[in-house]
């Protein structure tokens, strides 16, 4: 009898082990990011398209082709995602499958041996547990799983130049700037010389900086208009920084060029034919000696202009910043200080932006159309501004835990004597 029933139980578990795996067994993952960020993903690009077109750097066509590319690039993503998520609904069908079967055969061989053998020799008969069913990777919901999963496999394919460029223009719109060069820096070498790109990488430099143009933001403009002179984000940054240096003319001879490539009736070029107004009363302004050229720094003080200049002269902001006693000690003296002004309402984007070091602090500061980022957002088109204070460790304007900040939340332009406090800190 005891060999009969070693005989029946290891036919038993011979047959389990032939159903049962093949059932339980793992399809392959569908990836760490779920569809809700997956579409936050590609609006995240969407945005990116959209402040270009902006900027003039991409035309109306371009536009309208590229977010079409974008949406076809999404349903794809989604049907794969769909066509990934089959094998887990087949897996939990088998799963459900191998504990049926673990019950029912076993249960078969006990009711038939009761009926051709002796019954009581099967009264001991157990059961294999049932397999666990797998559960699926956790995920966040935002845009930043995405992102991190792209970075993940391009960690494991870094020859793989359309997703460092996706990866740094994903960056750009989460307000990461020095991981958007980093990633810009990976295309370049796949493909060095790109206009495009260069100008993309000066641009998150700029963003990374504050505004404020850098050795290498400069070369990387350069390098783009030297390779294609036309290059419209190229032109637009040239002029910009050249307006920035005080240099109206070269940021005239760049915005015209550009302004001859933009449709008439376009956004870009309305906002371009603004730009290079402001840079021809700079240029006239300058040559009939009634003001004088723009300090090349957002971080000193805008020099004076003459009585008759009333409107720009008013267009200013100014107090003492410094931090507050309690914090001094959750900052180190290198740490980055950015002040800057946004308008009240409407767009976040800076009017004015100073960029110093904590050991710069307390100091007086001066907000005015001098430290703005773009000539077409400066404080003379505004009322009411935010002035505020941050103090970065990762030396990026984008707040981060760790992060100090201060907030003055309405403040006329042309305000004077104000203090201006880092006295939060950013959890």
């Amino acid at each position: 009898m005891t060999t009969l029933w070693l005989v029946v139980l290891l036919l038993l578990l011979a047959t389990l082990l032939c159903l049962i795996p093949p059932l339980v067994r793992r399809a392959p993952p569908a990836g760490p990011a779920s569809d809700a960020s997956v579409r936050a993903f590609y609006l995240a690009q969407r945005d990116q398209l959209r402040r270009d077109r902006q900027n003039g750097s991409l035309s109306a066509d371009g536009l309208a082709r590229a977010e079409d590319e974008l949406q076809r690039d999404l349903l794809q993503d989604l049907a794969l995602r769909q066509q990934q998520a089959a094998p887990v609904r087949g897996q939990r069908a088998g799963v459900a499958a191998a504990c049926l079967l673990s019950v029912l055969i076993p249960v078969a061989a006990v009711v038939l041996y009761g009926k051709l053998g002796n019954p009581r020799a099967a009264a001991d008969v157990s059961v294999m547990a049932a397999a666990a069913e797998p559960h699926a990777a956790e995920t966040g919901d935002d845009m930043a799983v995405a992102i991190n999963a792209l970075a993940q496999r391009l960690r494991q394919a870094p020859d793989d130049a359309d997703g460092w460029y996706t990866l740094a223009r994903s960056y750009e719109a989460l307000g990461r700037y020095a991981d958007a060069v980093a990633a810009y820096q990976q295309v370049l070498r796949l493909f060095p010389g790109q206009p495009a790109v260069l100008a993309d990488m000066a641009d998150a430099l700029l963003s990374a900086n504050g505004g404020e143009p850098d050795a290498n933001a400069v070369e990387a403009v350069a390098q783009a208009l030297a390779t294609q002179p036309d290059q419209p984000k190229a032109l637009a940054l040239a002029g910009m920084m050249a307006l920035r240096r005080g240099d109206a003319a070269e940021a005239l001879a760049h915005w015209e060029r550009l302004q001859a490539q933009l449709p008439p009736d376009s956004e870009a070029a309305r906002q371009i034919q603004s730009n290079i107004a402001q840079a021809r009363a700079m240029a006239a302004g300058t040559t009939a000696g009634s003001n004088r050229a723009l300090p090349a720094s957002a971080g000193t003080t805008a020099e004076a202009k003459p009585a008759g200049d009333a409107p720009a002269s008013a267009a200013r902001i100014s107090g003492q910043a410094r931090i507050a006693d309690a914090l001094r000690g959750q900052v180190q003296p290198g740490d980055t200080v950015f002040i800057l002004a946004r308008p009240v309402e409407g767009s976040r984007m800076p009017l004015a932006i100073l960029q110093w070091r904590v050991s710069d602090l307390p100091r007086a500061f001066v907000l005015d159309d001098s430290s703005a980022m773009s000539p077409d957002a400066t404080l003379s088109r505004a009322s009411k501004v935010r002035v505020e204070i941050r103090i970065s460790r990762s030396g990026t304007a984008a707040a981060r835990a760790g992060d100090l900040s201060g907030v003055l939340p309405d403040v006329a332009v042309g305000a004077d004597g104000l203090e201006l406090v880092a006295d939060t800190l950013v959890r």
